[in-house]
């Protein structure tokens, strides 16, 4: 046999096994799918594009391999991934991965680190020896149906374009057409990987420069008197948690097994948030942003500066996404922090990154370092879908929504899956004290949802966030503390025992931090501290649609939406 024949005949079968692999995470996401657009987006698309690739480099077969080349090195990386989580990666998993370095990628990959190397190694061999074998035997795509392929293409295209630019009548409609196609193509591999990458690096760019605008602020904070003892300060930020299913303050259901029992805890039972969705309510934790203030920005830093000017090395572990619609807003104030990690590798809508792995991270810091620390630890907590919040073992009220039990009313069943997410907050609440309660510094913790969460009910279809209901704006609040921080602090905490039951706002938060640390700076305002006697009683602005008057509000009727008085309850 020629030896130019065979060379051929090897280049054509290596170019085959390079095309199998780069689809290999489409086929497995086909595989593992239940939806009938993956059959769209992971193989009619991905399969066209490779096509026209191959026919517009049909001369030079060698060069389409070698564009393909860092695609076949990640995609074993993107199969396993798929393999796992049961769907493709995103512009917001790529965030996480951009904001997590080395070491903590490497403890999160354990021993599948090699084994994942070798075989992107091994994927980007496969490109590079397709592209000297074609290359070497100069085998290319001669027949006219390339031609045709191009040619189709190119026709598409250009009509696309007229449809989309050169009828004004048809502007939307083209423009979705657009947006449908590209939607098509960003969840498939490889080309929907350059789509994600971009919009990561536009999101995350502007993440950086949002931040970049109060790195000149300054609080000015400083402690007044120093303590030998080493400090540690936790916040703990909850997510779509409503107060009255918490057993800590008077469901009747236990979902509050494990901190009904533990000592040294405040409950704050009258907390509202004035806004009903995270990237309003989240900065009034954070900030002394005004509460009926409605821009999404905010012009001053931070309790991370201020606590950083006071002396604290910062912290900021998330189980949550660092980028996203609701996302990015907040993480311009988690680059505040010195330190930054990212854990959550999934998405809102899958399982598998439950708020436990807030935990080890928490210990190594205090372990790894020495000096005074204040830590925020941010939970996916409740957010929809509940079942996707906890792991099998805090599956105890049952049947679940994820049940396909008919014979319960989905109200039922939705409320016992919600019911799991406050119990397994519960553990991990409880588990946090436990770590801070082993270390030998003096330590508190402080919680606070950021919002609650409406759930179906005989007369309301509603369920989630950002309708408007009472139980968006009554949150969950505690306080846990030390027997070193009690014997240290002893008035703070009677003072904090004597507002804790007063109607209260999170925007109280800040205030009260600063004060629960022994921080002040110019233009502290006690009179917004639980920690205070000065703490006084401010009218709780809520914003459902409107601006109201908690405390002065009605409700309706079927849904219990936050009304203005004289307001028609009826809806």
């Amino acid at each position: 046999m020629p030896i130019a024949l065979n060379l051929q005949r090897r280049a054509w079968v290596v170019v085959s096994a390079l095309i199998l692999l780069i689809m290999l995470p489409n086929l497995i996401w086909l595989y593992v799918g239940h939806v009938s657009t993956t059959w769209i987006s992971g193989l009619i698309v991905p399969v066209l594009l490779l096509v026209f690739l191959f026919a517009v480099f049909g001369k030079r077969l060698w060069l389409a391999c070698l564009l393909l080349a860092p695609f076949a090195a990640l995609a074993p990386v993107e199969a396993l991934y798929i393999a796992a989580y049961h769907h493709p990666t995103s512009a917001e998993i790529l965030a996480t991965l951009g904001a997590t370095n080395p070491r903590e990628t490497y403890e999160y990959l354990g021993s599948a680190m090699v084994p994942i190397l070798a075989c992107m190694i091994a994927g980007l061999s496969l490109a590079l020896l397709a592209a000297r074998w074609t290359w070497q035997s100069a085998i290319c795509w001669r027949h006219r149906s390339r031609a045709w392929v191009i040619t189709t293409f190119m026709t598409l295209s250009l009509v696309a374009g007229i449809v989309v630019f050169a009828i004004p009548a048809r502007l939307r409609a083209g423009a979705h057409l657009i947006s449908e196609l590209s939607g098509s193509i960003e969840p498939g591999y490889p080309f929907g990987l350059l789509p994600r990458i971009t919009e990561y690096y536009s999101e995350w760019r502007q993440v950086r420069i949002n931040a970049s605008h109060l790195d000149a602020f300054r609080f000015h904070a400083h402690r007044p008197s120093a303590h030998a003892q080493r400090q540690v300060y936790v916040l703990v930020i909850g997510e779509s948690s409503r107060r009255d299913h918490w057993q800590l303050f008077g469901y009747q259901r236990a979902t509050n097994p494990e901190l009904t029992k533990v000592p040294n805890l405040i409950p704050i039972p009258n907390m509202v948030t004035s806004w009903p969705i995270s990237i309003s309510a989240i900065p009034l934790l954070l900030t002394r942003k005004p509460i009926t203030d409605m821009q999404m920005s905010w012009k001053e830093a931070s309790i991370l500066r201020a606590m950083q000017e006071a002396g604290f090395d910062t912290w900021w572990i998330s189980n949550q996404l660092p980028m996203g619609k609701f996302d990015s807003p907040v993480s311009t104030y988690a680059l505040e922090a010195s330190h930054t990690i990212y854990l959550n590798h999934v998405s809102m809508h899958s399982a598998g990154s439950y708020d436990e792995v807030l935990l080890q991270p928490l210990r190594d810091v205090l372990q790894k370092t020495h000096g005074d620390l204040f830590i925020v630890l941010h939970m996916m907590g409740s957010h929809l879908s509940y079942d996707m919040r906890y792991p099998a073992a805090f599956k105890r009220f049952q049947p679940t929504y994820d049940n396909t039990n008919n014979s319960v009313l989905p109200g039922l069943r939705f409320t016992n899956s919600y019911d799991n997410t406050i119990l397994y907050t519960d553990h991990v609440l409880a588990q946090v004290i436990g770590i801070l309660r082993d270390s030998s510094a003096m330590t508190a913790m402080y919680y606070a949802s950021d919002h609650g969460e409406a759930l179906l009910t005989p007369t309301c279809s509603s369920a989630g966030h950002g309708i408007g209901t009472t139980y968006e704006f009554e949150i969950p609040a505690l306080f846990w503390y030390s027997d070193t921080y009690a014997a240290t602090f002893p008035e703070r905490l009677s003072v904090l025992r004597t507002n804790a039951d007063k109607p209260t706002l999170s925007a109280d938060t800040f205030e009260s931090l600063i004060d629960m640390a022994g921080v002040d700076f110019p233009g502290h305002d006690p009179s917004m501290s639980l920690f205070s006697a000065q703490w006084r009683y401010r009218p709780r602005i809520v914003n459902p649609i409107w601006q109201v008057d908690f405390d002065k509000a009605v409700f309706s009727k079927k849904c219990s939406i936050v009304l203005p008085p004289g307001a028609d309850t009826e809806h």
